[in-house]
């Protein structure tokens, strides 16, 4: 069996569209060779897309010169946490002057000139913060909260997407009147916090201040009067000396990792501290009730 002609580079180290292809002289019967997929209509590749990443790689060289990645593919692009459900949902794609895109396995959308973008690696994306304001509508207000929550910590891996100030989330929210979903990304941005290190951490500490307690710290660094070293919990109250620490499966697979947990709670509770371990089932009925009830009698002690 003859094998296909190698492809010249830079075709053979990344997906490519037909129109390129032909220009640079590929035939039409090596487009159609059993060694290259098609991940998109008019687009060739080596190996079948896989993820978020992978598959706005094999679409944008699609894209028309004004279009870039938008909304939540914006929001994964940038190592941003997203729900599971949007790991394998179609491509999100804005352009301020061509037609709304509409193709298979994409969402077009058409967004003001001048909506900011930059570069992620090879590919034209929409801000972070211009990515969280457009996925409001498409998001529950726990996940823009969340989202927030990453933007203002240290979540992605990109400088760009980490340690954004309060207010400029705060500044961008309001700013979005008339967008779709603005009353709850403004409703969001009040309930976003700093040195949040897990949407885990977000979601128990919305589960707090829902229940009417007081609202906690942040990954805090507590030390003892005499300034002995306690720990960092998740979350905290000063006065009442209570803490609480969200334990994901790697504190209990990792055997050094679950020793130090039992080191840090002896401390905390050696100097007079409420020390609360949390897993995700206590994030949900009728575990939560039990959790916020031995919360409240901490805080009231």
């Amino acid at each position: 069996m003859r094998l296909p002609s190698p492809l010249p580079v830079p075709f053979d180290e990344r997906p490519f569209s037909v129109k390129e292809a032909l220009r640079a002289g590929i035939t039409p019967d090596r487009l159609r060779a059993s060694d290259l997929v098609i991940p998109h209509r008019g687009a060739r590749a080596r190996d079948a897309p896989d993820g978020v990443r992978a598959r706005a790689e094999a679409l944008a060289p699609l894209l028309a010169a004004d279009e870039f990645f938008s909304h939540t593919t914006a929001l994964a692009l940038w190592g941003l946490p997203l729900p599971a459900r949007w790991e394998d949902g179609p491509l999100h794609v804005a352009g301020t002057t061509s037609r709304q895109r509409r193709r298979r396995g994409v969402i077009g959308h058409r967004l003001l000139p001048g909506t900011p973008r930059w570069t992620v690696g090879s590919l034209m994306v929409a801000s972070p913060v211009e990515a969280w304001i457009e996925s409001a509508a498409m998001l529950g207000l726990d996940e823009i909260v969340q989202l927030g929550d990453s933007l203002a910590g240290s979540w992605s891996t990109d400088p760009r997407a980490r340690g954004i100030a309060l207010d400029v989330l705060v500044d961008a929210s309001t700013a979005a009147r008339r967008r779709p979903g603005q009353t709850r990304v403004r409703q969001a941005s009040m309930l976003v916090r700093e040195r949040v290190d897990s949407p885990q951490e977000t979601r128990l500490r919305l589960l707090i201040v829902r229940a009417g307690l007081r609202e906690p710290e942040v990954n805090v660094k507590r030390r003892t009067a005499d300034g002995l070293y306690l720990g960092k919990p998740d979350l905290s109250w000063t006065v009442e000396k209570a803490a609480v620490d969200f334990e994901g499966d790697g504190h209990r697979t990792d055997r050094t990792q679950w020793q130090r947990d039992i080191d840090r709670r002896e401390r905390f509770v050696d100097h007079g501290w409420s020390y609360h371990r949390v897993t995700d089932r206590h994030l949900q009925h009728p575990l939560s009730g039990q959790l916020l009830a031995r919360l409240r009698r901490s805080l009231e002690r």
